[in-house]
């Protein structure tokens, strides 16, 4: 399907009754095409909540196979598509994911910010997760380790006193520590000039990509 008839889908959709909606989002995840997978990540850029939402749940109950394109719609350029792709991830809970909303935390939108706390805290409640979260965690500076820690604290203190137990390790944070020496994060997408210093809250300088 062409993005144009795509798009003539989603303005069709507009026009019908939730359940209507909800049945086709349905019936998309239930076929798992490579096709229907792509209309359910188009959903998530759709200035409709309700199509939104429910692509979002779809595309969490599919698991890993919508993984990687969910992690590269987290550099959209639309808010709500950046924080609905937060909350797929955090639902599905793989590891991969803890960095990339790590550096999600970072963006400029609240709204953003606050999905990638939540996601994270998902992962953080998931033992193998977990520890991608606290080694994700440790590359930060020790500015940028408190400012995680406490959008955890916020939601759960039992979670994220473990994350800080992890973090402890010192072989963790000697791996963090070299990780984050050798490359860096790409930049999330930011809405203002004057959005949050993610070098003043992490200490971290970005460098442009070759």
């Amino acid at each position: 399907m062409t993005a144009k008839n795509a798009e003539r889908l989603w303005e069709e959709l507009r026009q019908r009754d939730p359940e209507a909606k909800r049945a086709w989002i349905e019936r998309l995840a239930r076929d798992g095409t490579p096709e229907s997978i792509d209309l359910l990540l188009s959903a998530l850029e759709q200035d409709s909540w309700f199509l939104r939402d429910s692509a979002t749940r779809a595309l969490a109950s599919m698991g890993e196979d919508v993984v990687e394109p969910l992690i590269e719609y987290l550099t959209s350029g639309l808010w709500y598509t950046r924080a609905a792709a937060a909350t797929a991830l955090g639902a599905i809970g793989l590891p991969i994911a803890a960095e990339p909303l790590t550096e999600l935390l970072r963006d400029a939108n609240r709204t953003v910010r606050d999905a990638a706390r939540d996601a994270l805290l998902q992962l953080a409640r998931q033992e193998l997760a977990a520890h991608a979260v606290a080694t994700s965690f440790a590359s930060l500076s020790e500015r940028g380790q408190r400012f995680a820690l406490d959008g955890l604290a916020d939601r759960d203190p039992d979670v994220a006193e473990g994350i800080a137990r992890l973090m402890a390790d010192p072989a963790r944070r000697a791996a963090a520590e070299a990780a984050a020496g050798s490359h860096h994060l790409s930049r999330a997408v930011n809405d203002t000039p004057d959005d949050l210093d993610w070098e003043a809250v992490t200490g971290k300088r970005h460098e442009p990509r070759a």
